[in-house]
């Protein structure tokens, strides 16, 4: 039975009663970013209610490793535990918050919050929250396609690759502003690469058939969107168009009979020619 209370002991489910035993410490709550972009600054907050009971410390932590504390009692109150890579802005902390500037990718971790109420409970709370400290560039994906043009029935083949970052961004698939989703008739292959400098990036490779029901009065937007939480969000796309004959109206106006043969063969091509144009157009969606 020993053995079983030092279990839950340790795993938080049970406290040992700590001066009259009356929680007064109530709505714990630790607020901290998902993700930051490295060398940024990031606020963590911890909200709690003391029910008017005087505050004893509030500590926090990276993983089991303390780096600030705030004891209203002592002078001064704040108190920094150095770390390598967490640099700790003191006139930003407080009771209630503490501000990390110039983080570094390898502080991504949990951050814990530890608030104790002063006596007689001694009432203690932890709170605790992952932040991820990512890297990425200021670049849109690559996106390759085999061709431009297609006729109906061909597959369409299209591979896109994010740039290098931590973590590897995620790419999505628009075909006509519809997001893509993989079925029987649309293959989307997803795979994450390592690259130099431990970061990472992602190939996404997309297969269908060429279909009057993807290609609106002839054409198709494809667009491969990469983003990375909400800090990164980049796009690029490509015009693709059917490749079918298109001839000269049999009805349509006639050329000058001034023109020469080799005007009217010029003319002719022309007007075949405009109803397939592809380009394609890279943006940056912010």
């Amino acid at each position: 039975m020993r053995g079983l209370a030092a279990l839950l002991l340790a795993l938080g489910a049970l406290r040992p009663a700590a001066g009259s035993g009356v929680e007064v410490l109530k709505g714990v709550r630790i607020r901290v970013p998902e993700a930051v972009r490295a060398g940024d600054t990031a606020k963590l907050a911890c909200d709690y209610d003391l029910e008017d009971s005087p505050l004893y410390t509030i500590k926090w932590y990276r993983s089991d490793e303390e780096f600030y504390r705030y004891v209203p009692k002592e002078s001064p109150a704040t108190k920094v535990f150095p770390k390598p890579g967490i640099n700790v802005d003191i006139n930003l902390s407080n009771a209630r918050e503490v501000t990390l500037w110039g983080l570094k990718r390898n502080q991504t971790g949990f951050y814990k919050c530890e608030v104790t109420a002063d006596a007689p409970s001694f009432h203690t709370e932890i709170r605790s929250a992952l932040m991820i400290v990512t890297e990425f560039p200021d670049e849109n994906p690559v996106l390759e396609v085999g061709k431009l043009k297609y006729s109906l029935g061909e597959r369409l083949r299209a591979n896109c690759s994010s740039r290098p970052s931590y973590p590897a961004a995620n790419l999505t698939w628009f075909i006509n502003g519809q997001q893509v989703f993989g079925s029987k008739q649309v293959v989307i292959r997803k795979v994450v690469h390592q690259h130099a400098d431990e970061l990472e990036w992602t190939s996404a490779s997309l297969e269908l058939e060429a279909s009057s029901g993807v290609f609106r009065e002839g054409r198709l937007k494809l667009r491969c969107l990469a983003t990375l939480f909400t800090l990164y969000r980049r796009t690029e796309e490509v015009e693709l168009c059917e490749d079918s004959p298109q001839l000269a109206p049999v009805m349509g106006p006639t050329a000058p009979a001034g023109l020469s043969l080799g005007a009217r063969v010029q003319q002719s091509l022309l007007v075949c020619c405009a109803a397939c144009f592809c380009a394609v157009v890279s943006a940056s969606a912010r």
